[in-house]
């Protein structure tokens, strides 16, 4: 069975390249599609994961930092302090804003500004790859992405809300969706939101994690006696809120990308095996004389259909691999992740193409006729 199946396909090895390639170009887009959605996901999150916080604390209603709006007073952080259980709180001032690029003539950029506390480094930048780490007043940190995207290095200047800054650091790893995260002092900040009696969220730090949900109702019931409405967030749900945001908007997009891919590898795969059948159908007409029965001539075509498959998922994986280290360096915004789920899920995506593909030359083996072998 194996050798009939292997000479079947090696019999026109130009038709196996090229259907090995179809295969191969299915499994990269697949994998580098779901490569680019899981890293949509890993930065979008990576400031919510990499900062110290195990709770948010925001004004009622909060469900993720980019579609809701939060806004508290300042003084909430001795009260929070007194509920047992937290161990330190940190204050976050953060939102959207239009920023002057100072190179270009009338370019505006979208960056998402954040003061942190420079003392104790929560909320700022967790990697630099080039300066400061740690900006002073009238300074500022920019992602990498906004950097390359408008030509801006060390010493150049930005303005956003009236206040010009200085570059003095470029951080990797900030980039969200389709704009950067910035970083700036708690002063500046204020300065640049006009809100120095307000904050947008407190970052709570807890002893033990394993509580942090039982504290959190804590957190919000002792502010609601004092007359603020508060909604209290785990790290892990405030992650999952935007995580739901950008399956919202990818999803859409990304599913009927994948489809083409696989509708790509099952043609390919179909039309190799139904030729080859087609081609060999005297050689199945006599193995069907001499007492072989259907399931041994389904194997045969199945074989086919996996070794294809195999073959072109082990050339698109390496494909995969070497687009996922390039992809950034072409375009930095984008980020491939190609994690063990992703070579799973494709790993499948591949089987089942197979498969399909394999249906319609068993059932033309199934209606062949022994007789078939006389026929000139």
């Amino acid at each position: 069975m194996v050798s009939i199946a292997r000479k079947n396909l090696f019999h026109e090895k130009g038709r196996l390249v090229i259907s090995i390639g179809g295969v191969a170009f299915s499994t990269m887009l697949i994998m580098v599609l779901m490569g680019v959605y899981y890293g949509i996901f890993t930065e979008s999150t990576m400031y919510l994961r990499k900062t110290n916080a195990d709770l948010w604390v925001g004004q009622e209603g909060i469900h993720d930092t980019w579609h809701t709006y939060s806004l508290l007073p300042r003084g909430l952080d001795e009260e929070i302090r007194r509920v047992g259980g937290v161990k330190d709180v940190h204050e976050f001032i953060g939102r959207a804003v239009r920023a002057k690029v100072s190179k270009v003539v009338d370019k505006e950029e979208t960056i998402y500004i954040i003061g942190f506390d420079t003392k104790t480094g929560v909320g700022g930048p967790w990697e630099i790859v080039k300066g400061k780490k740690i900006p002073r007043d009238g300074q500022v940190i920019v992602d990498r992405v906004f950097a390359t995207r408008n030509g801006i290095d060390i010493g150049d200047k930005i303005e956003v809300g009236g206040v010009e800054l200085t570059v003095v650091g470029i951080s990797k790893d900030t980039f969200v969706l389709v704009y950067s995260y910035a970083f700036v002092t708690k002063e500046d900040a204020e300065k640049i939101f006009g809100a120095e009696d307000f904050l947008n969220y407190y970052m709570v730090e807890v002893d033990n994690p394993f509580f942090a949900e039982k504290i959190a109702d804590n957190i919000k019931s002792r502010l609601e006696s004092l007359g603020v409405k508060v909604d209290v967030l785990t790290k892990q749900k405030f992650i999952d809120n935007h995580k739901e945001v950008i399956d919202e908007s990818f999803s859409a997009i990304l599913l009927p990308l994948v489809f083409i891919g696989f509708f790509i590898g099952v043609t390919v795969i179909g039309l190799t095996l139904y030729t080859a059948t087609l081609e060999k159908m005297k050689e199945y007409a006599i193995l069907k004389a001499i007492g072989a029965d259907e399931t041994f001539m389904m194997r045969i075509v199945l074989e086919q259909a996996f070794t294809i498959a195999l073959l072109g998922f082990a050339a698109g994986s390496i494909l995969s691999f070497l687009a996922a280290n390039l992809i950034p360096n072409v375009a930095p915004e984008f980020y491939v992740e190609i994690n063990l789920q992703n070579v799973v899920m494709t790993f499948g995506s591949i089987v089942v193409m197979s498969l399909v593909a394999a249906l319609i030359p068993i059932r033309r083996l199934e209606r062949i006729e022994p007789a078939t072998v006389f026929q000139a």
